[in-house]
């Protein structure tokens, strides 16, 4: 017997809204752009294999966009297969520490940059699963609603986690206070994967053999070619002007969390409020930047760019004056860039459905999704290379000034207002 579509919309949305708390913990507590990192520089590392890490991730999640999209989509079901990804990522965290404990800076680095392939493979596999789950399963409207109550919820219980975590272990030694925070962490990433289960998926019906075959046989070749044949269409070529600066005030928040790590890595609290400060910024920015996407979204870029170019001149400024060795002034900062890159993220996908004709769009997203990845790429392995032969401050001076650039572009080439629903328009 069939089942209602309404009823199991109401069971599905109550299960996926607090698997989505449960990850959204999870992942703050072992962030790759914050925590990680983070550690990195605690277990000595070298600034250029830390810095490198955001590179090693994006690698990952390239290679599934290219050669593991088609196949996930050809798969019937998909709940299965993002609780799957929930355990790899949990189990990953755990093997990073286990090697760490070894106490062998050379097997930890290498450890260290297989597990951040790891960990982009893997979370790109889970968002395309997750994207087509939640598109056959949750209403627009319950989605939207997910997404805020997810960084609302998710960022409030990182924070009680945190400074819980910080009061049971303040005393203990380093690496023993990072080691129960990753244990959280992949604990919630379990308890996620666990909560899946308990949805109810309508089960999508096997298509022929000959079709999933010319779908996977796509090559590398025609992926490149469909890349190249956007850049005929003049939106597209006004919309990379705005994009790709933006591809490095992305960059802020590992490269902030990384000068804070320099910092701050031997302190007591110095992980907690890195932890308290980004749960913080993912809290803030829901409400925030819902209100100001509804009336604008190049106000909410324009914003965004001068708040991490704002944020990092202060944080040089500090730097050169001798006065940043206050945890506190990296956490605001953090948090700053954290609410900043999140308004700017949400904003510019918004303004992307607003712009991209609707018979372009899905080719349009994945040639833009690749090429601000290799962007991406040699970005941050680039300004890892400048924190490495100079200090880190100088990648960040860069990131400020693509930030003013970012800010300039989003206000000349975003339209004021989000253009007429029906997307006709180039």
């Amino acid at each position: 017997m069939a089942r209602d579509p309404s009823d199991l919309a109401k069971r599905n949305v109550p299960v996926l809204a607090g698997q989505s708390i449960l990850s959204q913990v999870a992942w703050t507590l072992g962030s790759p752009s914050v925590v990680l990192p983070f550690l990195a520089v605690s277990f000595e590392l070298p600034m250029f294999i830390a810095g490198a890490l955001v590179s090693v991730r994006m690698v990952g999640s390239m290679i599934a966009d290219f050669f593991l999209a088609r196949s996930i989509a050809a798969r019937p079901e998909k709940k299965r297969g993002i609780a799957m990804t929930e355990i790899a990522i949990g189990t990953c965290l755990l093997v990073a520490m286990g090697v760490a404990a070894t106490g062998i800076v050379p097997l930890i680095a290498i450890v260290f940059i297989a597990v951040f392939f790891l960990i982009g493979l893997i979370d790109e596999v889970q968002n395309l699963m997750l994207t087509d789950l939640l598109g056959d399963h949750v209403h627009s409207k319950s989605r939207m609603m997910m997404q805020y109550l997810q960084l609302g919820a998710g960022g409030l219980g990182a924070i009680g986690l945190a400074l819980l975590l910080h009061e049971l272990t303040k005393d203990n030694p380093p690496f023993s206070r990072h080691s129960v925070v990753i244990a959280v962490s992949a604990t919630f990433f379990l308890l996620s994967a666990l909560s899946i289960l308990a949805m109810f998926e309508i089960r999508k019906a096997n298509s022929s053999e000959a079709n999933k075959t010319k779908h996977l046989g796509l090559s590398l070749k025609a992926n490149i070619k469909s890349i190249f044949s956007m850049f005929e269409h003049a939106w597209f070529r006004r919309y990379l002007v705005m994009r790709m600066p933006l591809v490095v005030v992305s960059l802020s928040v590992p490269f902030f969390a990384l000068i804070a790590a320099e910092a701050h890595h031997s302190s007591a609290k110095g992980l907690t409020a890195m932890i308290v400060s980004s749960a913080s910024g993912y809290l803030v920015s829901a409400p925030l930047w819902q209100l100001l996407n509804m009336k604008s979204h190049r106000t909410v870029m324009v914003a965004g760019t001068l708040m991490v170019a704002i944020t990092g001149i202060v944080l040089l400024a500090f730097h050169y004056l001798g006065i940043d060795h206050e945890v506190h002034l990296h956490a605001i900062a953090l948090f700053i860039a954290t609410v900043a890159v999140t308004g700017i993220s949400s904003a510019r996908k918004l303004y992307f459905l607003d712009v991209a004709p609707k018979e372009q769009r899905i080719q349009a997203s994945a040639a833009i999704k690749s090429i601000a990845r290799l962007t991406a790429v040699a970005m941050s392995a680039a300004l890892a290379a400048v924190a490495h032969m100079h200090e880190v401050s100088l990648a960040v001076a860069f990131i400020v000034l693509c930030s003013l650039v970012a800010a300039a572009a989003c206000y000349l080439v975003v339209l004021p207002k989000p253009a007429t629903p029906d997307l006709q328009g180039g």
